[in-house]
């Protein structure tokens, strides 16, 4: 009788994990039910007990084991090929669920998606807009879908083996070493002033704008009324010349709106821009000093695919500008009597009283200094980037010139206007594009002509203005004189023909073997040289002149080391800083001092004069490139300096050879300093006051210090 007792008051027994699970077996029996049945009434019974046991399944507490169970199930039913597709098709029907019940609002914006064409702004296209429109999208509006495409194309970027790589000709690494010399045979800069990096680096941004224009491709199919990419897209399409056909195919699969929608779009935003160029012209008024207009010709066709009679492609020759208005802020540090009309009037008179001498075109002894950094910054780069990087930081190498006068990087106010079928490639041109830029700032021509006019334009269109002044000199009337409007050469049509022209000087001929001209540089580098002197592509230009004169540098400095007859490493050398330095100091003194200059003169060969003297037109385009890039207008006045003597010796620049210096002097000797202090801040151009100057060449690098 003892002995049950002592049963009960024993150690409880050990059971296993099958046992348990038997025995949960049995009694699911006996209650007539099998597992599935038993979850099934589980879940679904509305019992307390019940309740309490499930309370936390589908919480943040108790979701890690409910997600642990779900996986379990996945696992078992995907052990077999036929359980595997019953798994998949049940996800894929509960995918097509979650889909279809996430979507965008209907509506107007901004209660819903829709756009419409009435009442479209200019402000629809601002990046801050468009990234809340994606925002929305794809973290409100169709959250599932996005993030199932986005992890498709991130997370399914796993490396191969290197033995499947190599039997797979589309391997990843081969496609991404595919991608990255796409990135570095471009020629354009739009990839590199765009891309956050470099397209082989820049996977993760890739998928998600992907995955962003896939749900927004669906959200259109569904509900065309769902346009903010679309018609966006559309109106881009037609200002880039997608033609209808193609521009049909891309609304077909939801990537842009129909052609008319962006005609309508068009129209609203035409009619927008018009008020606002009214506006601010009119306000304008009240302003010291007016905007300054910025012009210059274009010639466009109107292609069409299916020619018939009376409907044929067409030419047209235009101009297109915009409005540049000031900044508030910097015409308040100026006093207003110095940016009236008559202390520009004033000036101009006592411009026949000055006398020009050579010197107001030669470098001071602070600019030569600050050139001699230029190229040495040049050799610099090309060391660190090419041959050699430096193993301590003893010596400073700076690869960039000093700054001599930067301006301000705030976003200028600037209103396009209307595109007028008016070319001002004569003097019958000027005056129509000025009817034509009247008729749109609703002014009179007494108004217009009344004020001191800054025009900023290609040189055609300043011989051509000055031709108009002179043809209407003397006049009586205001708006028949023009003699209120200042022209002033553009910066990027200076750089792009002076750059032309020595590109042409130095390219040789390559029809001809013994030729040893700069085209020979481009076809040692892989380039064809045979389409490269055409002027109209300005960056392919100006990238190849860089191109050459790399090259030309990395040559030197081999010699200069000594390494002439050895080929390049795949990645740049180490090498103590004191060392660079010297070498840098050396290729100087070997190919850019006056008696290194002097000394190739006295050669019999002309070979080194010819090659120093392209070494030193060459650096000054591409110093010019980077000086605008970096909004340094003092370093491109240097330029500008020494491209007025140069075009003294170019056949192809007579008329630069008049023109600039004119400007220069105007700028430095005849405009008020006042004036030309707003001229040049607002329109990116340079001024050259000594105090400046010297201020800012104190700060100049020094090799070797």
């Amino acid at each position: 009788m003892s002995q049950p007792a002592s049963q009960s008051n024993g150690p409880r027994r050990y059971r296993t994990e099958a046992s348990k699970i038997t025995a949960i077996l049995d009694l699911m029996s006996e209650m007539d039910h099998d597992p599935k049945s038993f979850m099934i009434s589980f879940l679904r019974i509305k019992n307390n007990q019940a309740a309490v046991q499930r309370r936390y399944w589908r919480t943040p507490r108790g979701w890690e084991g409910t997600s642990a169970m779900i996986d379990a199930i996945r696992d078992f039913i995907c052990t077999d090929q036929t359980g595997k597709a019953f798994w998949e098709e049940q996800m894929l029907s509960e995918a097509t669920r979650i889909v279809v019940r996430q979507r965008p609002p209907s509506g107007i914006f901004p209660e819903g998606g829709y756009y419409s064409t009435k009442k479209i702004t200019p402000e629809f296209f601002d990046d801050d807009k468009q990234d809340m429109r994606e925002e929305e999208l794809t973290r409100t509006h169709t959250p599932f879908l996005f993030n199932l495409l986005y992890n498709k194309m991130t997370q399914g970027r796993k490396k191969q083996s290197v033995e499947e790589e190599d039997k797979d000709p589309n391997g990843f690494e081969q496609l991404e070493n595919e991608d990255q010399e796409l990135d570095t045979n471009t020629n354009s800069d739009f990839f590199r002033e765009t891309l956050v990096a470099p397209i082989h680096l820049d996977h993760h941004t890739r998928a998600k704008k992907t995955a962003t224009v896939a749900c927004s491709m669906v959200s259109f199919i569904l509900n065309r009324r769902i346009n903010g990419m679309q018609l966006a897209n559309s109106l881009t399409f037609l200002a880039s010349g997608v033609s209808d056909r193609v521009n049909h195919y891309l609304n077909y699969i939801g990537l842009a709106s129909s052609r008319r929608t962006a005609h309508r779009s068009l129209e609203v935003l035409g009619l927008h821009a018009e008020k606002v160029i009214k506006k601010k012209m009119s306000q304008s008024e009240a302003q010291i000093m007016p905007p300054f207009l910025c012009i210059d010709n274009l010639d466009f066709e109107q292609r069409v695919h299916a020619k018939s009679l009376g409907h044929t492609s067409k030419m047209f020759h235009g101009t297109w500008g915009y409005i540049h208005h000031l900044n508030p802020m910097l015409v308040s540090s100026v006093p207003a009597g110095d940016l009236s009309l008559e202390s520009y009037t004033a000036s101009m008179k006592n411009a026949a009283d000055i006398d020009v001498t050579p010197t107001m075109f030669l470098a001071s002894k602070d600019e030569e200094q600050h050139w001699t950094s230029v190229l040495k910054c040049q050799i610099a780069k090309v060391i660190l980037e090419y041959i050699a990087i430096p193993s301590d930081k003893d010596f400073p190498i700076p690869s960039s010139p000093p700054v001599v006068e930067q301006i301000s990087h705030n976003r200028p106010d600037i209103t396009m206007l209307k595109l007028m079928v008016a070319s001002d490639n004569s003097a019958q041109g000027v005056e129509d594009v000025c009817t034509g830029i009247i008729q749109q700032t609703n002014l009179s021509k007494t108004q217009f002509y009344n004020r001191l006019l800054m025009l900023d334009g290609d040189l055609g269109t300043c011989v051509n203005v000055k031709c108009l002044q002179n043809q209407r000199f003397p006049s009586s009337h205001v708006e028949n004189s023009l003699d209120n409007i200042c022209t002033l050469l553009g910066g990027a049509h200076t750089l792009w023909n002076i750059g032309h022209a020595i590109y042409t000087k130095h390219f040789g001929n390559s029809s001809d073997s013994r030729d040893s001209g700069a085209w020979r540089y481009l076809e040692s580098l892989g380039i064809p040289s045979r389409k490269t002197l055409d002027k109209k592509d300005f960056t392919l230009m100006i990238d190849n002149m860089i191109k050459i004169h790399e090259a030309t540098l990395v040559h030197c400095i081999m010699l200069v080391m000594g390494k002439e007859n050895i080929s390049l490493d795949p990645e740049p050398q180490s090498l103590p800083s004191k060392d660079i330095v010297s070498i840098i100091n050396s290729t100087y003194t070997r190919f850019f001092s006056a008696k290194s200059r002097v000394d190739a003169s006295k050669r019999p060969s002309p070979k080194l004069s010819n090659l120093q003297l392209r070494l030193f037109d060459f650096a000054s385009v591409c110093e010019a490139n980077a000086a605008m890039k970096a909004g340094d207008i003092g370093r491109v006045m240097f330029m500008w300096k020494r491209w007025a003597v140069m075009a003294q010796g170019i056949k192809k620049l007579s008329n630069y050879a008049v023109h600039l210096p004119r400007m220069i002097v105007l700028m430095n000797e005849i405009l008020p300093p006042e004036l030309l202090f707003e001229v040049f801040l607002q329109l990116f151009w340079t001024r050259n006051r000594n105090q400046k100057t010297e201020r800012c060449l104190l700060s100049q690098h020094t090799f070797g210090t």
